[in-house]
């Protein structure tokens, strides 16, 4: 039993810190878990929960689970349907729950797994992920291939290295797991990285042997048949034997029935090579000599035709050319004369609306020295109030003096009472900080400050030493 001991200087947690705690305990664990979905499920448009059972000890693991997840598994999940889930636990630090947070599901059943092949087929044959036509070309010679498999497996390592014939083939090895929910990962990341690292690869070749439905469920996987996709190397891919097909195979540049098949489809064209270049090396000469006596006679035939040809055509360019100048001296022609009607005309016009605009000149000459005698009489005429206003001031300014005095007085009434000097003078005084700001608060004064007593004549300085409220 483990034994606590008192600790003076042990951490005290908060509450927050101490959840943050344990997840950092628990949230690196990633496991996979088996069991049935039970009947609590609570599904919203982002996320699922639902509760996983372990039909022998009724033991329940709360789950939550993303949409998007739940999307690319392709089937919905219900109660009773039996599953794996890859994820890792934590603790919920709002509502302080404990759940598994699912990253990855896989389902239990070859029923099950048949049908979600079929829906994730149809899927993505409707996005057109399988269309031949998107398809890379496998590259004729490869000698550089990247290969995609797990060094435990069952003989597809072993069986695609001994059936690649000795063709100094350069193969990268990339070991990864072909079964299980980790599988899935691992495959994606190893196409990403030789399309990241090794783009000098000629082909990937992904290969796994055979196995159930749930032994190849990564390999019917929609994120595996998108890394395949996306590749910028071609893929082949090799799962099992002849009668199975995965949607790996169907996503592939080139679909091999078996790890065999794959090695030999990679090294036919070399063996093919190898046989034929003896044949080509007997007939090369004949055939240079048959292809240097035919250009030598098309040459001859060729300088001969040129040479009517370019004759004709220096007739024809000369024909074409005395045409063509006779055709603009007529258009030229024909363009002076229009133009010199065209010239006529618009001085004709011209003519005829300067006259108009003289005589409109005239009356608005008339128009303009009647409005300026108008207006020297209006000038004149506000002279005349001017002077008449301005004297009128003049006289008046003695009464608007002695009213606006007045009013100054009786203002002068109104603020004697208000000032400060006459306070002071009744026997008040005014309390300032160091700064000669007015204390109106004793929240403002601290024990050993100075202030500043103001009376009406003179002022005294002040140590504070004891505050009352």
């Amino acid at each position: 039993m483990l034994e606590i001991k008192e600790n003076k200087n042990q951490k005290i947690f908060k509450v927050s810190e101490f959840i943050d705690f344990l997840n950092t305990l628990l949230v690196p664990h990633k496991v996979i878990i088996q069991g049935e979905i039970g009947s609590k499920m609570g599904k919203y448009p982002r996320f699922t929960f639902f509760d996983l059972l372990d039909k022998d000890t009724q033991a329940i693991l709360p789950c939550f689970i993303w949409q998007n997840k739940i999307e690319k598994l392709g089937v919905t999940l219900e109660e009773g349907m039996e599953i794996q889930v890859f994820g890792y636990p934590e603790i919920r630090k709002d509502k302080g729950q404990f759940r598994f947070q699912v990253e990855r599901v896989g389902l239990i059943g070859e029923g099950i797994l048949k049908k979600q092949f079929e829906m994730l087929k149809k899927k993505l044959r409707k996005e057109g992920l399988f269309a031949p036509e998107i398809k890379k070309p496998i590259p004729r010679f490869c000698q550089t291939i990247g290969l995609i498999t797990s060094k435990y497996g069952r003989g597809a390592k072993k069986d695609f290295e001994t059936h690649l014939e000795n063709y100094a083939f350069k193969i990268h090895f990339y070991d990864v797991r072909v079964e299980g929910l980790s599988a899935i990962d691992d495959i994606c990341e190893a196409i990403k990285w030789f399309n990241e690292n090794l783009l000098t690869c000629d082909t990937l070749v992904l290969t796994r042997g055979g196995g159930s439905w749930e032994s190849i469920r990564s390999f019917n996987s929609e994120e595996v048949a998108r890394a395949i996709f996306a590749s910028k190397i071609p893929i082949i891919v090799g799962v099992g034997h002849e009668d199975d097909e995965t949607i790996a195979d169907l996503a592939a540049d080139f679909r091999a029935s078996t790890p065999t098949h794959a090695a030999r489809v990679l090294s036919d064209n070399w063996k093919l090579a190898s046989v034929n270049i003896y044949d080509f090396e007997r007939n090369f000469i004949s055939l240079i000599v048959r292809i240097l006596k035919n250009n030598k006679e098309r040459i001859i035939f060729f300088e001969r035709n040129l040479i009517k040809e370019i004759k004709k055509e220096i007739a024809l360019k000369k024909e074409k050319l005395a045409g063509l100048i006779k055709n603009l001296l007529t258009y030229f022609q024909k363009e002076i004369i229009l133009k010199k009607e065209r010239l006529s005309n618009l001085i004709a016009n011209l003519s005829f609306n300067f006259k108009n605009y003289f005589v409109k000149f005239q009356i608005l000459e008339k128009e303009f020295k009647r409005n300026v005698l108008k207006f020297k009489g209006l000038l004149r005429d506000k002279k005349s109030e001017l002077n008449e206003r301005l004297n009128n001031l003049i006289e008046n300014q003695n009464w608007w003096r002695s009213r606006i005095e007045k009013l100054l007085n009786q203002q002068e009434g109104k603020l004697i009472p208000s000032s400060p000097s006459l306070k002071l003078k009744q026997g008040y005084s005014i309390t300032l900080d160091d700064s000669n700001k007015t204390i109106k608060n004793l929240d403002k004064l601290k024990i050993g400050q100075m202030i500043k007593t103001k009376f009406y004549k003179g002022h005294s300085l002040s140590q504070i030493k004891k505050i009352k409220k």
